[in-house]
């Protein structure tokens, strides 16, 4: 086995091995958002960056090899500072009540989205989608983290029902052409919201027992 540096202990890793797996097997908990090992989404939200002795920037960690002789940092105030960012523009434009790792994550490094001034409203304006008998797509809730596009599509169900159109804030998921999800490739398989991290895509049952559209 080969071996690098991370938080200052020489480890060992496997070939192949992301500095996400590593860290997490080391004891050290690096915060995600957009991946998921069953869809292969990686490297979108940057939360997950660290530090590597060399590097101009930080580096996704979900989405950077361990390789060997490297210099890994999990921690740092430029970390903490470039994450609490992140957390503060998500929750800024987005819904994030459904949201507890996002909500817990956030909390641990004291965010303060309103310093940001009032962010453009059109994801949270986003009206509830009820266009099927299974389950409610509530864009107001969703972090464009593409898991429930890498399900629908390469990741696990290959029927591509689902994309990401648009760019920045004006960015959401969608259908084919913007067929309603019965007239899509969509099977109803329920991948997508098995691993949505934000209750944007939900059951219609819970959303029923949550006081939404039934």
């Amino acid at each position: 086995m080969s071996r690098l540096e991370l938080n200052g202990r020489k480890v060992e890793f496997h070939p192949g091995e992301t500095l996400l797996q590593l860290a997490s097997r080391h004891g050290y908990a690096v915060p995600t958002i957009c991946y998921h090992e069953a869809t292969g989404t990686r490297g979108l939200c940057r939360v997950c960056a660290v530090e590597v002795a060399g590097q101009a920037r930080p580096v996704p960690a979900c989405a950077t090899l361990a390789q060997e002789g490297m210099e890994v940092r999990t921690e740092s105030d430029e970390l903490h500072t470039l994450r609490r960012t992140i957390y503060e523009w998500t929750m800024l434009a987005t819904d994030t009540s459904e949201a507890p790792g996002i909500e817990r994550e956030a909390a641990l490094l004291s965010t303060d989205p309103a310093r940001w001034g009032r962010a453009p409203q059109d994801r949270l304006r986003r009206v509830p989608i009820r266009d099927n008998p299974f389950f409610l797509r509530d864009y107001a809730k969703c972090v464009q983290c593409r898991r429930c596009v890498d399900a629908c599509g390469d990741g696990i169900q290959g029927v591509w029902a689902l994309s990401l159109a648009g760019r920045s804030l004006q960015s959401c998921i969608t259908t084919p052409l913007e067929l309603s999800l019965p007239e899509s490739p969509c099977v109803f398989c329920g991948n997508c919201v098995q691993v949505c991290p934000t209750n944007a895509l939900k059951p219609l049952a819970e959303a029923a027992l949550q006081g939404g559209p039934a």
